[in-house]
């Protein structure tokens, strides 16, 4: 039987599955089961799905230096509907990016706009790349419109729980794969390779990589697995503020060491 593997690197994150795939000398109901095999196959590896592509975007693209970070309001300055909110966080990104050719680094940013749950006021959760010494202090300087609620140091495998996070009021009626994000023209896209493999071929994570995932399902015709794994070195992990404080604007400049 032939087997055919797919993995997606992003960063430190790996995503890998193998599956029993259809030949064309197939009955029409092995050919039938073996499609099964080859859908349940993509579903776990999440590629059509809204957050599981913005993980991988995520892991791609930014390190342990860049940050993450809320953008809120003050009461005399609460956008009047979504359309406002979106048009002042696109010119604080237009003028951070502008700041940032001056000093002749680039800008890559991933950002959402919320206002649905808690008491209903609009926020920005952002991640943006770094540049140096001076980030936090210009990130202050350029939101004119409330506090920071805070500003974060990330990790390459904070992308799984950032993603989920920044995600979840976004996904509420809406259908699976819709884009939730808005993100830079500059950013990578995940590494995928995908090609055949010997029917005793096997899933394992490399020696010190840390399993998030796994998944196994046989049957009379094939089957396949799917590992997801963190590659090291471990470093701390995200925890994200309650949903409901993005509207206490408390400053918290220091980055997270």
């Amino acid at each position: 039987m032939a087997k055919r593997k797919k993995v997606t690197r992003a960063g430190q994150l790996v995503k890998a599955v193998i599956y029993t795939a259809p030949q064309p000398r197939d009955s029409e109901h092995a050919r039938a089961v073996k499609s099964r095999m080859t859908s349940a196959a993509r579903r776990a590896m999440n590629a059509q799905t809204a957050q599981g592509r913005l993980e991988m975007l995520l892991a791609a693209n930014f390190g342990q230096r860049d940050f993450f970070c809320t953008l809120t309001y003050r009461d005399e300055c609460l956008p009047p509907n979504l359309r406002e909110a979106k048009i002042r966080v696109r010119a604080f990104l237009k003028a951070l990016r502008l700041q940032r050719r001056r000093e002749g680094a680039e800008l890559r940013y991933i950002y959402v706009t919320e206002g649905r749950h808690g008491d209903k006021r609009y926020h920005h959760h952002l991640v943006v790349s770094a540049s140096g010494p001076g980030d936090v202090e210009l990130i202050y300087s350029l939101w004119a419109h409330g506090e920071v609620l805070d500003v974060e140091r990330i990790a390459d495998h904070e992308a799984v729980e950032i993603a989920k996070y920044i995600t979840k009021e976004a996904a509420e009626g809406r259908p699976n794969g819709a884009q939730m994000w808005t993100r830079s023209r500059n950013l990578a896209p995940p590494d995928i390779e995908s090609y055949f493999v010997s029917d005793d071929e096997a899933l394992q994570a490399p020696p010190g990589a840390q399993v998030l995932e796994r998944e196994e399902k046989q049957n009379e015709y094939g089957g396949y697995s799917y590992l997801k794994y963190r590659l090291p070195p471990e470093r701390t992990p995200f925890h994200p503020r309650p949903r409901d404080s993005c509207a206490k604007h408390t400053k918290n400049i220091a980055p997270r060491k």
